[in-house]
């Protein structure tokens, strides 16, 4: 498996590889995302694109962006959709770590579903919030 940080400039050649497996990460948001609202950011360049690749395959993407606080500078990791997990997983993280770190980053970050407490957990990860929502558009 090889896990490769994607050119801004080849975001556009690559998305059509990967937009469904991102897609399949968007359905757990009750409409606020869809890959096109992911693809506009990637054009934007306000998200980087990552892709793993089983020799010419993608088999997974991930989308990352850098974000500015106060005091610190965080890698969040937004979006992350596939296959294969257990075989990408830790050089995942490797190389995210990494890379957060030649960017200046204090902290990696991400939000994502309850499965996602578990497997990080286990790679040194923190629980730091949950978050509620109720619907009133029908009040």
């Amino acid at each position: 498996m090889i896990f490769t940080l994607i050119p801004d400039d080849h975001a556009l050649i690559v998305w059509p590889q990967v937009a469904d497996k991102l897609e399949k990460a968007t359905k757990t948001t009750d409409g606020r995302f869809d890959k096109m609202s992911i693809l506009d950011e990637l054009l934007e360049r306000r998200i980087q694109l990552w892709v793993v690749y089983e020799e010419t395959t993608p088999v997974a993407a991930i989308t990352t962006r850098i974000l500015q606080y106060s005091q610190y500078k965080a890698l969040s990791i937004d979006w992350v959709g596939g296959s294969q997990m257990k075989q990408w997983l830790d050089e995942v993280l490797k190389t995210l770590k990494s890379y957060a770190k030649d960017q200046g980053c204090k902290k990696l970050e991400g939000r994502g579903r309850t499965g996602w407490k578990k497997i990080l957990l286990k790679n040194g990860w923190n629980l730091d919030y949950v978050a509620y929502e109720v619907d009133i558009s029908n009040e």
